[in-house]
């Protein structure tokens, strides 16, 4: 088996397992109702999604038979954005809930459990 063959098959299921986990976080999005699981599908099978992709496309540029200086800067990019998603996408998901949390965007008290709700008090003083 070649590099090419075996480059060939890696990718596609890197970019087949990602492009399903982006969906499922998609989908999340769309059925889950309060902003706290929205925001939970959209970064972890999001993020990890995204960087699956990346790195099959990687494979895939390596496993090229046209594989040159180009192809390199190519790499370099990829290579960025992978870097950019895992450090940005856990600072949105925390300021965003912090946001929410603050604002009381929360689903309604009765579909929450005991731990998940509000509450009914604020710990500061004031």
């Amino acid at each position: 088996m070649t590099y090419m063959l075996f480059a060939d098959i890696a990718s596609l299921i890197l970019i087949l397992t990602g492009a399903f986990l982006v969906f499922s976080a998609a989908v999340g999005v769309a059925r889950f109702g309060d902003t706290m699981s929205r925001i939970h599908a959209i970064t972890k099978p999001q993020t990890t999604g995204l960087i699956l992709t990346i790195l099959g496309a990687i494979l895939r540029v390596t496993g090229a038979e046209e594989f040159g200086i180009a192809e390199r800067g190519d790499l370099g990019v990829l290579v960025l954005l992978v870097i950019f998603a895992a450090m940005t996408s856990p600072v949105t998901a925390q300021r965003l809930s912090r946001v929410s949390r603050r604002e009381g965007l929360y689903g309604t008290k009765e579909s929450m459990s005991r731990n998940d709700a509000p509450a009914d008090r604020s710990l500061r003083r004031r």
